[in-house]
């Protein structure tokens, strides 16, 4: 059975798209199956992170430091990628150009960025969003305390065995719920597909389309090409060993949800070594690089040519730094994409006519985003680990 999983979502994913297409009144019946897998699995997020990483740590007392200064260079420098290429496409194709669209109010608020802000927003004010990964980063932060701590004190080496054993039955239980994705992925794509599937009919298709022609483009040159330099590994079986995440995150939309799988292919499929994996790939579902790329530098350009916004070169520079910082200093935000969309076009000066429109194909653009966002944590975690490997 575990062998023919991913051939049973897949064909749970198929049959929940024509399910949707030829039955959307029956979707919200079985919805419930969706909605309890992914809570279950938000809840799994903060102990699979807290004992992954507080065990990696203890266990790689001289790679802590350097590791984690690795990660956030290379995931800043593979959204700068991301961003400059999908620039480029975006003036070439050029999506906005006599683009029409309905000018749908939106009542949402917009949030600001500030240094102050990021500190407050790392103290957890809602034990229910803190226990289902609202405060990722915060439980990232106290994990690396706690795996340090316990390298000082002999009792730690008690309280890291217990925390082990731990980690070993959480993946234990993962495995068995692994066998309700078929079921999960049919519920959840039906009901996406039901309440989404016909604007790609209307006239979102065009800003759709270059949004996953950028992904296309980011996934061969930032992701397929680097790893085939470097670890030597061809492209086919690196499609072939991350597809079956991708089934879980255009199904669910949400990085924090795949977590725990992202983190066991990494260490199945691609043989990378779990003090490596468990620091690399929850930092990388945290600050959420690539597809933000993606999301953020077609918004900004869509955007400026839509209501005729210069952008020189200072301003294109200002659009990638608040991106960057928006990334890493944003997670948690209720209705993310569209709230933190609205507020780079803020920061940015560009009015926010579009934000209505574009939260009626959010979701659309949300699978692609995510999956490229978890695409790139495995590509980074697989660069970190060779590099690692040829300094060793």
């Amino acid at each position: 059975m575990k062998k023919n999983l991913s051939l049973f979502t897949f064909i749970g994913l198929i049959a929940g798209i024509f399910f949707g297409l030829l039955l959307p009144q029956y979707t919200g019946k079985i919805s419930f199956i969706g909605s309890f897998y992914i809570s279950f699995l938000k809840y799994l997020i903060v102990p699979v992170v807290f004992t992954s990483i507080s065990v990696s740590i203890y266990d790689s007392k001289n790679l802590k430091n350097r590791l984690v200064l690795k990660t956030i260079a290379v995931f800043v420098i593979m959204f700068i990628a991301t961003f400059l290429l999908s620039s480029a496409i975006i003036l070439i194709v050029d999506p906005a150009k006599d683009f029409v669209f309905e000018n749908v109010e939106w009542n949402g608020n917009t949030t600001s960025f500030d240094i102050a802000g990021v500190f407050a927003n790392l103290i957890p004010r809602d034990l229910n969003k803190f226990l289902t990964g609202s405060y990722l980063f915060t439980v990232i932060i106290i994990s690396f305390i706690f795996g340090y701590l316990c390298t000082l004190h002999e009792k730690g080496n008690s309280l890291i065995t217990i925390i082990r054993k731990i980690k070993e039955f959480l993946f234990k239980v993962l495995e068995y719920f692994m066998y309700l994705t078929p079921l999960a992925v049919f519920s959840l794509i039906s009901n996406t597909v039901s309440k989404y599937g016909t604007v790609l009919l209307g006239v979102g298709v065009r800003y759709i389309g270059c949004a996953y022609l950028c992904a296309l483009a980011t996934l061969i040159l930032i992701m397929i090409l680097p790893v085939l330099l470097i670890r030597k590994m061809s492209p086919m079986t690196f499609l072939k060993k991350v597809n079956k995440i991708w089934l879980m995150t255009i199904t669910t939309c949400s990085s924090s949800a795949t977590l725990p799988y992202t983190i066991k292919v990494c260490q199945e499929e691609f043989n990378i070594p779990e003090e490596i994996t468990d620091v690399v790939v929850p930092l990388g579902c945290t600050i959420h690089m690539c597809g933000g790329a993606v999301s953020f530098s077609l918004l900004g350009l869509f955007c400026s040519r839509l209501f005729n916004v210069d952008i020189d070169l200072a301003k294109y520079l200002m659009m990638i730094i608040a991106a960057v910082a928006i990334n890493m200093s944003a997670p948690g935000i209720p209705n993310g994409g569209v709230v933190i969309g609205a507020s780079y076009l803020q920061m940015l000066g560009i009015p926010l006519d579009f934000i209505g429109f574009y939260s009626g194909i959010y979701k659309l653009l949300d699978m692609v985003y995510t999956s490229l966002n978890v695409t790139g944590d495995i590509t980074a975690n697989v660069i970190i680990n060779e590099l690692s490997k040829r300094k060793d």
